[in-house]
């Protein structure tokens, strides 16, 4: 009854919330919102007008500054009075010159004539030359030409169909000097007019531009030879004496018109551009809007009521999926599902919060685990962007960085005066992990640290690339020198810290981290604290070496690994780039016979004696006699690399299948406890990628599914042998309850309430 009265209730908010905003704003918007629409609309148009009139005002004053600088711009060798148009070919064409370019120089320009005082002709750039006929007209060019100012407007010429009636005049040469041109710049008509009657787009009001003083420049869509009525009053209703933009609503036939005023500085006047727009159509869709939510009112209630139910019920259903979700196969006996919901998730986030912690316990062991892998060399099958990006993961800044790895031995545990004993390793190097990290903390370095136990310390220090090779060597040994001294003081122990080479690829660390360990054999005996440099211990030549060995170390890993087919592959590239690198045969048969030796030294570290891979056959005897390269690689392909491969899968099999099953007898018995990959990896000594693989390769499922099925079939058998709850057959199998509900009824289809009734009933 609770839950009924609680969905009731949202029921009535949901028809309130949807049915009387309705009506409430229809009746607000037609009653209480017409005048204000109106004073909107009235203040918008406004604002079109006077936004038309500062882009009209920009156009003409662009104009206006062009003529002006034309004015100074166009001269001739020679005074225009001296000019002789018809012998000074030269001056002439660059008249013409001239006035094309001026006519193109701005849209509003429809034609550009030149009046030469002296001459008494106009040239236009279409026309040519024409002499001024009448002595009216070249008593009109005369004053024109002589008026007081150098740029000026006026309507005293004759407009074309295409020019509008006022045209711009421009003296040449302006200033004080007299006049002897000039220049009558026509403007293009329907250029004006586009521009004043885009603020009439719908064609039913009226647009004007005119002077301040009278005199009509445009009327936009409409003829100004033949003026409608509503053009004529809108220009009588313009005052003269306006000084700023302004806007009124007037009546016209029995319709109200917004009309708004826009005010134009021009060279010695004042221009007005006015506009009227009918009223109602600036409001009509607001009104035509607020009447018909009032016609419809009605209809939307009903509509509302349906929608309102309908779109509860949909809003509905997510909730009682979500507490299905949480409550597989019961029913929550509360009035407030919210409530209970909120109960679950901060339940849920709790764990969560546990979980995370977990995992940050977990996180330096995780670290420190992968940076051991990666200097001992077994991360050798990533690329270099993989290991970025596997670092990245693991909080380690690896973005213009350059890598530098250390090697730190104590020495004299068995001469510490007492203080430390035989067995003692491990605390000693415990201790000595502990100091380093202070001292890099104190220092604010980027240093990862490698427990070996074995009183070894591996560090990886990273450090900014921006750096100059000579600052970072000096940081790293300021660093070995405080370190040292340091583990010294501190432990009574001789310290010896080698500092290795630096490097911005990952891939080359475990090699520079051998050499920083083979390095500490260079020790003097006796000495407290000594910094051994890798590079002064590493003695450098400067002959040319054509061999390969970055080529033969990607080889000698694909080697320990097994993998023949990339083996074969980079065999042959290795003869492949030892031919290009070795012009003389003797040189690539001496390189063949180094890789054979160093292969050769790979098997026996890894535990194989190649007399009895190949019972016993001499190896050098053999290839003794072998001149061609391509039978040496045969020669290595069969009785080297081929009986290996072989030997090596055989031990490596056996080896993976024993590993697999100690997996299997981990997750049998600890199932019900947290148990990850990761963790099985680092319970039986391997890596999380071999044991993932060999996972699959011995069972036939993953590591998950099968942890997954084994902790379901496991939980199964409680459901049905007991009586137990099901959230504690859940903690039982190694799952929260609302975890254990999804992936049971994900795996079997039916969640585990369902399952337990059906066993009920197949066993009655």
């Amino acid at each position: 009854m609770r839950r009924h009265q609680y969905q009731r209730k949202g029921f009535v908010i949901a028809i309130i919330s949807a049915c009387l905003p309705a009506a409430v704003i229809g009746m607000i918007l037609y009653v209480l919102g017409t005048h204000q629409i109106e004073a909107e609309a009235q203040k918008t148009h406004r604002n079109q007008v006077a936004y038309a009139t500062e882009r009209i005002n920009e156009n003409l004053n662009h104009l206006e500054s062009i003529m002006a600088g034309w004015s100074f711009n166009l001269n001739l060798s020679s005074s225009y009075s001296e000019l002789d148009l018809y012998k000074d070919f030269k001056s002439t064409r660059s008249i013409y010159q001239a006035l094309s370019w001026i006519k193109s120089s701005d849209p509003l320009i429809q034609e550009v004539t030149l009046y030469l005082d002296k001459q008494q002709v106009l040239i236009k750039e279409s026309t040519g030359i024409r002499p001024i006929g009448s002595e009216a007209d070249k008593q009109l060019y005369r004053d024109l030409a002589s008026y007081q100012r150098d740029v000026y407007w006026t309507n005293q010429l004759k407009p074309s169909n295409q020019t509008t009636p006022y045209a711009l005049i421009v003296r040449i040469p302006g200033g004080l000097v007299e006049t002897e041109a000039a220049l009558f710049i026509e403007i293009n008509a329907k250029q004006l007019n586009a521009l004043i009657a885009e603020l009439d787009s719908e064609g039913t009001g009226s647009t004007v531009l005119m002077k301040q003083g009278g005199g009509i420049l445009s009327l936009g869509k409409g003829d100004i030879e033949h003026p409608s009525p509503l053009d004529v009053t809108l220009m009588k209703s313009i005052n003269p004496q306006i000084t700023e933009e302004a806007s009124t609503i007037e009546s016209w036939e029995g319709e109200a018109y917004s009309v708004s005023y826009g005010l134009m500085k021009r060279i010695d006047d004042k221009w007005i551009i006015a506009a009227a727009t009918p009223l109602e159509q600036m409001t009509k869709a607001v009104q035509t809007l607020s009447r018909v939510m009032i016609w419809t009112g009605g209809f939307g209630v009903l509509l509302a009521l349906f929608l309102s139910w309908y779109s509860y019920r949909q809003m509905y259903q997510p909730v009682q999926r979500l507490l299905q979700q949480l409550l597989p196969g019961r029913t929550v006996d509360t009035a407030d599902e919210f409530a209970y919901i909120a109960d679950e998730w901060k339940h849920l986030s709790r764990e969560s919060q546990i979980l995370q912690e977990k995992v940050e316990q977990q996180l330096p062991s995780l670290r420190e685990n992968f940076l051991l892998q990666l200097l001992q060399g077994h991360l050798s099958y990533l690329s270099e962007e993989e290991l970025s990006d596997r670092m990245g993961q693991y909080d380690w800044e690896v973005n213009d960085r350059v890598f530098a790895v250390l090697a730190v031995q104590l020495y004299g545990i068995y001469r510490s005066e007492g203080k430390f004993s035989q067995g003692d390793e491990q605390l000693v190097s415990f201790a000595a992990m502990n100091i380093t990290q202070e001292i890099t903390r104190s220092k604010s370095m980027e240093v990862s640290i490698v427990n070996f136990h074995d009183l070894t310390l591996g560090l990886l220090v990273r450090q900014p690339i921006e750096m100059t090779p000579e600052s970072r060597q000096a940081a790293l040994f300021h660093f070995a020198e405080e370190l040292s001294h340091t583990l010294n003081s501190l432990l009574k122990l001789e310290v010896t810290v080698s500092v290795g080479t630096s490097t911005t690829e990952l891939r080359r660390l475990p090699v520079l981290f051998d050499n920083a360990r083979n390095a500490l054999h260079h020790r003097k005996l006796g000495e407290e604290q000594q910094i051994l440099d890798v590079d002064d211990l590493m003695p450098v030549g400067h002959d040319v070496i054509h061999y390969p060995f970055e080529e033969e170390s990607l080889l000698l890993k694909a080697l320990r690994s097994g993998n023949e087919p990339e083996l074969m592959q980079l065999l042959d590239e290795f003869l492949h780039i030892l031919k290009q690198r070795s012009t003389i045969e003797l040189g690539v048969r001496q390189g063949l016979l180094q890789l054979c030796g160093n292969m050769l030294n790979t098997i026996m570290i890894s535990g194989y004696n190649l007399l009895e891979l190949n019972e016993g056959l001499d190896m050098w005897e053999q290839l003794a006699d072998v001149r061609e390269s391509e039978a040496i690689l045969s020669w290595m392909k069969q009785h080297m690399i081929e009986p290996y491969i072989q030997r090596l899968h055989s031990t490596q099999n056996m080896q993976l299948k024993q590993l697999v099953e100690n997996v299997l007898l981990t997750i049998h018995t600890n199932y019900a406890k947290d148990i990850s990959l990761e963790g099985c990896a680092d319970l039986h000594g391997t890596y999380s990628k071999k044991l993932s693989l060999g996972f699959k390769q011995v069972t036939g499922e993953t590591f998950i599914d099968y942890l997954t099925q084994y902790r379901l079939n496991q939980a199964k058998k409680l459901l049905v042998e007991t009586d137990e709850k099901i959230n504690d057959i859940a903690t039982k199998v190694g799952y929260q309850p609302p975890y254990f509900n999804r992936l049971f009824k994900k795996y079997e289809g039916i969640t585990p309430g369902q399952y337990r009734e059906k066993s009920e009933k197949l066993l009655r």
